[in-house]
């Protein structure tokens, strides 16, 4: 029952559901009834749906099983984006009055995307991610990617 529980943990933990203390013991008081009802039963077996509890002891049991063992922090990683507008003139910039009434005149707005990954304990640093529309921006094409 125990296997079949931490599956199902696994899938809810996968698709980034909140798991309680309580919701753990109602579904495990579920799979047990099912178990219960695919074996075949003696009149000798006691096992029934209301012999298992599902109590606090029983979850603390599970829980220093595979299933909640705490992470390291070399197991532990982070990943942080931030945007780099690299083309961007500065808020206030002192220009002269004949270039103010230029026609077409706008700020450019080309924008890089830099991907920064590291793990807890800082030994593990993963190599920045760069992203932009193109393959290779063409002010960029000096630089080895």
């Amino acid at each position: 029952m125990e296997k079949l529980l931490m599956v199902w943990v696994t899938e809810k933990q996968l698709q980034g559901d909140t798991l309680t203390q309580t919701i753990i013991c109602e579904k495990a008081r579920a799979i047990y009834g099912d178990l219960l009802k695919q074996t075949p039963q003696t009149s000798i077996d006691e096992a029934s749906e209301e012999s298992f509890k599902a109590s606090r002891g029983w979850f603390e049991n599970f829980k220093r099983g595979a299933v909640f063992t705490p992470l390291s922090d070399m197991q532990v990683f982070n990943c942080d984006e931030t945007g780099l507008f690299w083309k961007k003139m500065p808020n206030r910039t002192y220009i002269t009055a004949e270039e103010k009434m230029m026609p077409g005149h706008k700020p450019m707005k080309d924008r890089l995307t830099l991907a920064l990954c590291a793990n807890a304990s800082g030994d593990c640093k993963i190599k920045p991610l760069l992203v932009y529309h193109s393959k290779t921006p063409e002010h960029l094409n000096h630089i080895r990617f």
